[in-house]
Formats: structure tokens, C-alpha cells, sequence
């Protein structure tokens, strides 16, 4: 991990300027907190990005020129991070007419109508307005062989009249960030919102330039799932009566998130609601358009006719066993049986492949291998669907413009917090999928629907999409799921190595979680005290991967101020917490018992020889 640090310091009198952490919604009018903060602290592993904003507000007319960093050198010993490891965007506002419908106003961030902050800007120089405020995304990204330890360098905000220096604090971790994150996440794309605003015709080349820019983008920000249209399959039925499928389209598009290290093909759904209304009785099944060569008019082949040859198409590629299928969204009570009968009627005609459905119902065992139910029936029905999850089925879920209350979403007009703690939730309930179903569905302003951002989470820019404030918090909470799951895996470890057969390294690494989300509406709605957590996991796998002298410890009980700590490290060794030690016995055992304990955290100290480890506990 690292500690950032940014200390402003201008020669520009007629601008004022302030810094925060990157899930602050920062308004035009947000005053500066009342101790004014001149640094910037934040936390990452070698291989991963991080971001800060720093706020500038001008008493006249101002411009900044562009915004440069000199290379980070490390304190203490050699290691650099290039200046080409700085990237920066100035934050876009948008006006939002009306809130979420279904949001009391204390779970707001404002109301509206109001400008709120969202898209990262792609220019590299901007007009300040006086008196309003301009944040400017900071970010840096740690290369994979970054040396552990403090870098220094500054920041330079060039403006017309002068410029900022803004030194420089960065701490890297003492581990690296996997390449592929283990948590499946997927948001839907809409291929022909993607073609119209960045001007390019559907599956013209340039289209497929598009795609593979927005592929890449993707990639980088965790997704490795992709919705895939099983209509790019074409079809002609020959003079001879038969049908010959055209799947190149279909291989292009897949081929292309495969080599940018997408890892699951998620078919779109076989069907759905007969008229299209929400509590329609049946569903059906789609066609596929095909071409009658006699006829030269179109038919439509059945599902039936279609499904089976895309599932041997499968086969051929050797993707069958990384593909998921969609039956029909969101069935609920009144069309359940409908919806089960399309999925049996899916399940004969394709049987190799997993079937994965959003729901509203818990009654689907036997029907679906990926259960994606909305995060407040998640909730509702958790131990029904963990019973399933522990036959065999996966469990993920997902959210849209519901739910809303005091569950977290990925709205514009909610806290930044409420978008990153969503992946806390996938930690706590072991769910291990995430589904969204607005990518870029730009045609529809996102504040005439029900809930504004739902729509869409990436704006379209020159020539991909481009990020938000809200998807850096969606890509960092990914990255806290990680860490969480890292934790566990260190735990396991050590507890193998110290012999703790009856360790359950998944429940004690949920201490932690539950210091920021025990809950599904009572997480922390502070920013601070989910970075005072994440910084704790970081030094704990930190801990577990030393070596040379391991140790392992977590809260036996607690009452008020006190709380008691067991523990196994090294026999002898000399553990402290506090002003409380002790001497491990000959099995590596120790208990604490510590006194005025005010926070969540407590440090548990080694030492054997000349050796120390030092590791952060959770005590709830």
C-alpha cells in the first residue's frame, strides 16, 4: 500500500485551494472543512491505482494550464515511480433535476435540482469561475515492482497567472494487487449507444476499434465478465432448405474482451415478458432473424432451431465452459411459473450450458446455476439462497434503481460511499458476483428515470468511454473485496503453519468487514473510518506475509473497554498490546487482556530475538 500525502503551497493569491480524499461528492459551493486540509493521505499496493482530488476555488477568473508530477523517489533507499504513473482529470458536474424516487432526503448527498460532481473531463486545461469550485482528480498507478516504502516528489498545477507546488508523500505496501481480481463483475453494455456516440457505424471497423478501447477500459476497472448479443449470430436458409449459421461477428466480439483478459461470456436472455409489462403472466422465448436466400425475405427461426448450434458453436471454440446464459430478467411471483417453464425449456435444448438470471423470487432451485437476486431480497431470503450456494449453485447479486432507502447504490445523487461499500457486502454475505445492468445507456437522461446515474456509470468521450467518480468508487471497492479476500487467504496460511486446525480464517477476516459494513443498511457512512479499516487489512496481510516470525491473533470477548485477545505466534515469543505483555507458551500461545480500548482496532506485538511483527486485530 501507500500513503499519499499532498501539501498545496501557491504563489497564486487569487486562488484558494483545499484537498480530500476521492469519495468526497465536492459541490461548486462546498465550503472547505473547517481545519482546512493541506495533505492528502491515501493507500494502495504495488499494481494498483489510487486517487485524491484537490480543490481549487478562485476570487476571479483563473485558468489552470494543465497539471504535471515530477518522478516520486523513495526515502531511504533506491526506487522511483515515474512521472508516467500520474494521471489527472478535472471533475464534470451535471445537473440532476429530480432525486431517486424512493430515497428519504438524510440518504442524500443533496437535493435537487442541483450541478452534481460525476464524469472525469478529458481535456488537460480548464477555465475556473470565480467563487466555484473545481476539483481535479489525482491518480496515481503503482507499477508491479514498486519497491515497499515512502516516495517523495510535487505536484505542479500550472495556472495562467502562476502555480501550485504540491508536494508529494506516497507509502507503497508491502504486497502487490492481483492481476485478476477474484470477484465476477459484470455491467451491460449497449453496443448501439456505444457506436452513436462516439460516431462510428455499428460493426463498421471503427466501431470495433471502439469496442476493443472500451474492452481495455473495462478490464482495468475490474470487469471480467462480458454481456455478450447472441443476435450478431446470422443466419441464411440456403435454396436446399437449410440453415447455415454465420457466427463471425458473434467470435469477434467475444475474441475481443477475451485478449484483453475478460474471462466469462454472458449470453443475453433467451427470452422475456410476453407484452413487455412488469407483471405480465408469461414469457417467451426470442427468435433469431434469418435470411431466405429462394425468397430473399426474412423468417425467424424458433429457439429451438437456434440455441442448440450456438451451444455446439460453443463447444467448437472451446468456450463452453466459461459461458453463462440469461432464461429471462427478473421473474417474480406473478410469472414465476411462466419463467420456470422457459428455463426448463433453455435447459433441454442447451444443458451444457449455466444458466444465470437477476430475480425477485427465492423458489428457483433446479432452474438456474447463477443466482443473481437484487440486493434487498438478497437480503430477505439470505438463508434460503446460502443453502442453495452451499449445494453447489453460485450466488451473486445485483442492484438497479432499486433498492434505495438506506441500502447502497451506485446513484449520482448518494454519498460515494454507498457506491465502494457495496463490495464490502459482497465480502460479508460471500457472494461472489456483482451485476449492473447500466454501462453506457446514454440515450435516456439518467434524470428522467427513476433513480439519476442508473443508466449509466461512464460518459462517451473521443474515443472510449470515460470514468466517473462513482466508477473509481466502484473500482476501489472491487479492490477492498480483494483485500478482504487476501486477508483470508495470509490467515489460512498462518494458521496452517501454526498448526490451528480449527481456524476459520473466512469469519475472522469478516472482523473486519463488519467494522465497515455489518450490515445491509447500517454500514459506516464515513469515509474515514473505511480508509482506517482498509489501511488495518493492508498492514494485517502485511503481517501474515512476514516470515520469520508469524502471528496470529483475534478478540476472544469484549465488555465496554476491555477486551480480551487470543493469539498463537511463536513459542516464546514476547506479545503486547497496549501497556499488557505476555510470554507465549510452548505451543505459541498467548492471551491478552487489554484495558481502555476506545477504537475497533488494537496492535498486537511480537518479538522473539531481534525480530518484531506488529498486527492490526479487529475487535467489533
Amino acid at each position: 500500500m501507500f500513503i499519499l500525502t499532498l501539501l498545496l503551497t501557491t504563489v497564486q493569491p487569487g486562488v484558494g485551494w483545499w484537498c480530500t480524499h476521492a469519495l468526497h461528492n465536492v459541490f461548486r459551493d462546498t465550503p472547505p472543512p473547517v481545519s482546512v486540509q493541506r495533505e492528502v493521505r491515501v493507500s494502495a499496493a504495488r499494481n494498483q491505482w489510487v486517487g485524491a482530488q484537490i480543490v481549487l476555488r478562485p476570487a476571479v477568473d483563473e485558468r489552470v494550464e494543465g497539471v504535471e508530477c515530477s518522478p516520486l523517489q523513495r526515502q531511504g533507499g533506491r526506487g522511483t515511480i515515474p512521472a508516467s504513473a500520474f494521471w489527472y482529470a478535472f471533475v464534470e458536474y451535471h445537473r440532476v433535476g429530480k432525486n431517486s424516487t424512493a430515497t428519504p432526503e438524510e440518504e442524500l448527498v443533496r437535493k435537487a435540482p442541483a450541478d452534481f460532481p460525476d464524469g472525469l473531463l478529458e481535456q488537460e486545461a480548464i477555465d475556473l469561475q470565480p467563487d466555484q469550485n473545481q476539483p481535479i482528480y489525482v491518480q496515481w498507478r503503482i507499477p508491479d515492482r514498486t519497491p515497499a516504502g515512502e516516495y517523495r516528489g510535487t505536484v505542479t498545477v500550472r495556472l495562467r497567472g502562476g502555480a501550485i507546488q504540491v508536494p508529494v508523500r506516497l507509502t507503497v505496501y508491502d504486497f502487490a494487487f492481483p492481476q485478476r481480481p477474484r470477484l465476477k463483475v459484470t455491467i451491460w453494455m449497449n453496443d448501439g449507444a456505444l457506436a452513436r456516440h462516439h460516431g462510428v457505424e455499428y460493426l463498421s471497423e471503427g466501431f470495433w476499434q471502439v469496442l476493443q478501447r472500451t474492452a481495455r477500459l473495462m478490464r482495468q476497472y475490474h470487469q471480467n465478465t462480458i454481456w455478450t448479443p447472441w443476435s450478431l449470430t446470422r443466419a441464411t436458409r440456403g435454396a436446399d432448405g437449410k440453415v447455415r449459421y454465420d457466427f463471425s461477428q458473434f467470435d469477434r466480439w467475444v475474441e475481443t474482451f477475451l485478449r484483453e483478459g475478460f474471462e466469462v461470456i454472458e449470453l443475453h436472455h433467451v427470452g422475456g415478458r410476453e407484452h413487455g409489462q412488469w407483471e405480465d403472466k408469461n414469457f417467451v422465448a426470442w427468435s433469431l432473424r434469418c435470411r431466405n436466400e429462394s425468397s430473399g425475405q426474412d423468417e425467424w427461426l424458433p429457439v429451438e432451431e437456434w440455441l442448440p448450434a450456438l451451444q455446439e458453436h460453443l463447444r467448437k471454440k472451446g468456450w463452453l465452459s466459461r459461458t453463462l446464459l440469461h432464461v429471462a430478467d427478473e421473474p417474480i411471483e406473478v410469472n414465476v411459473d411462466s419463467w420456470k417453464q422457459l428455463s426448463e425449456r433453455v435447459h433441454r435444448l442447451a444443458p451444457d450450458l449455466r444458466r444465470i438470471d437477476a430475480i425477485h423470487v427465492p423458489n428457483l432451485e433446479g432452474y438456474l446455476e447463477v443466482w443473481v437476486p437484487q440486493l434487498n431480497f438478497l437480503a430477505q431470503w439470505y438463508d434460503q439462497f446460502r443453502r442453495v450456494q452451499a449445494r453447489g449453485a453460485e450466488l451473486w447479486f445485483y442492484v438497479a434503481w432499486v433498492p434505495q432507502g438506506q441500502y447502497p447504490n451506485r446513484l449520482i445523487d448518494y454519498p460515494l460511499i454507498k457506491t465502494r461499500i457495496m463490495h464490502w457486502l459482497n465480502h460479508l454475505t460471500e457472494t461472489t458476483g456483482f451485476l449492473h445492468w447500466g454501462y453506457n445507456f446514454w440515450d435516456a437522461p439518467f434524470d428522467q428515470q427513476l433513480a439519476p446515474g442508473d443508466n449509466w456509470i461512464v460518459y462517451a468521450g473521443k474515443e472510449a468511454p470515460r470514468s466517473s467518480l462513482r466508477y473509481e468508487a466502484m473500482r476501489e471497492g472491487i479492490e477492498d473485496y480483494e483485500y478482504l479476500c487476501l486477508l483470508e487467504d495470509s490467515a489460512r496460511q498462518v494458521a496452517k503453519r501454526l498448526n490451528l486446525t480449527d481456524f476459520d480464517a473466512k469469519a475472522w477476516a469478516k472482523g473486519y468487514t463488519r467494522l465497515v459494513a455489518p450490515g445491509y443498511t447500517d454500514y459506516t457512512r464515513d469515509p474515514g473510518r473505511l480508509y482506517a479499516v482498509r489501511d488495518a487489512v493492508a498492514r494485517a496481510i502485511e503481517s501474515l506475509r512476514q516470515s520469520a516470525l508469524p502471528v496470529l491473533a483475534w478478540q476472544k470477548e469484549r465488555a465496554g473497554e476491555n477486551v480480551t485477545i487470543e493469539g498463537v505466534t511463536l513459542p516464546g515469543a514476547k506479545v503486547s498490546a497496549g501497556s499488557t505483555s505476555v510470554t507465549a507458551d510452548g505451543k505459541g500461545r498467548f492471551t491478552l487482556r487489554v484495558s481502555g480500548v476506545k477504537g475497533n482496532l488494537i496492535t498486537v506485538e511480537a518479538q522473539r530475538l531481534r525480530t518484531r511483527n506488529r498486527l492490526p486485530v479487529a475487535v467489533p
